[in-house]
This record gives structure tokens, sequence and C-alpha cells, in this order.
């Protein structure tokens, strides 16, 4: 006969060994992101450089091309990868740089950026979207979910989930639905 109970208990106990790593990866980087509104968890700013642009009284002028004339004659040797309006502003955009610049005094900075190490890549995680990390991503939430239910299936008697379980497990989930209703 099966012994279901360790069976359980086994599935949990390698699951959780396997991806421990991965799991406090996502915890530590999900909890910087959550604050990403304080600071950025994957970039840090090691370098700023002022630049001032005679801006055209037309719009029409406001080219790629006018940008990196700009960018010379301010003796910046970035290779100008892309611009967008945004934020009452221009934003240009650099490998490991960007700016913004404000259309009416032409006065902007531009920010040289880092990786965080290790932060950095946690946080990339979140993001990525190769094939192979999609499908490795869909395993591990696979597991994770048979780390929950063989979870709540491993404790028996009075704090098992027939019992106690339950109660904390309706509460863990009303929590959030109530805090995702109202914000």
């Amino acid at each position: 006969m099966i012994n279901w109970n360790l069976k359980l208990r086994n599935w949990h106990r390698d699951f959780s060994y396997f991806y421990a790593g991965l799991l406090m990866a996502f915890a530590i980087s999900g909890i910087a992101l959550n604050h990403r509104h304080a600071w950025d968890p994957r970039d840090y700013v090691y370098e700023t450089i002022a630049v001032k642009m005679d801006m055209p009284k037309n719009r029409d002028l406001i080219t790629e091309e006018f940008f990196k004339t700009c960018l010379k004659e301010n003796q910046v040797d970035l290779e100008l990868r892309g611009t967008a309006w945004r934020r009452g502003g221009y934003n240009l955009y650099f490998d490991g740089a960007y700016a913004f610049i404000d259309p009416f005094t032409g006065e902007g900075e531009i920010e040289r950026f880092k990786i965080r190490p290790v932060l950095g890549q946690m946080v990339d995680l979140h993001k990525s979207n190769s094939n192979t990390w999609v499908w490795y991503s869909d395993l591990f939430a696979i597991s994770v979910l048979l780390i929950c239910i063989t979870g709540l299936l491993i404790p028996k008697g009075k704090n098992g989930f027939k019992k106690r379980g339950w109660k904390l497990a309706l509460v863990g989930v009303a929590i959030p639905s109530v805090l995702w209703f109202f914000l």
C-alpha cells in the first residue's frame, strides 16, 4: 500500500530544496520591485552629465539628427539609440545611459547607469521572455503549485487542513483579494 503522506512529504521536501534558490531570488527581487517608486532596483546612476541645447521654436526641426548634433556640441561621445516625447520633455536613450531634456530651456542631464550586481539580474528574471526561460519558469510555477498543495495536505490532526488549515488559507486568499479589489 502506498503511504501518500510520506510521498507528499518527499515531494514537498525535494521540490522545496530544488527551487529554494529561485524562490529566494524571486522573493528578494519582488520586494525590491515593490519599492521601485523609491529607487531603481535594477540600475544605479554612476555619472551625471549636464547638457544644454539651443531648442528651435519649430518642433519639426527637433529630430534625432538635431539631438546628435547637440550631443557633439556638448562633447558627449555616446551613441544615440532613440528619442521619445514623454512627461513633457524629450527622453534620449543610449546604451547604458538615458537623458531627459527640458523642451523650453534645452537643459538636461545624461545619467550613465550600471546594472546592480546580483539584484539587477534577479529583477531581470521577472521580465525575461527567452523561450528557454519561459519554459523553465512555467515548470517552476507548476512546482510551486505542487509545493503549496503538498504543504496543505501533509499536516494531519488538530493542525491539519480540515481542522485549522482551511481557516488560515481562507484568510490568506481573502486579504489579497480585498486589497486587489480596493487598489
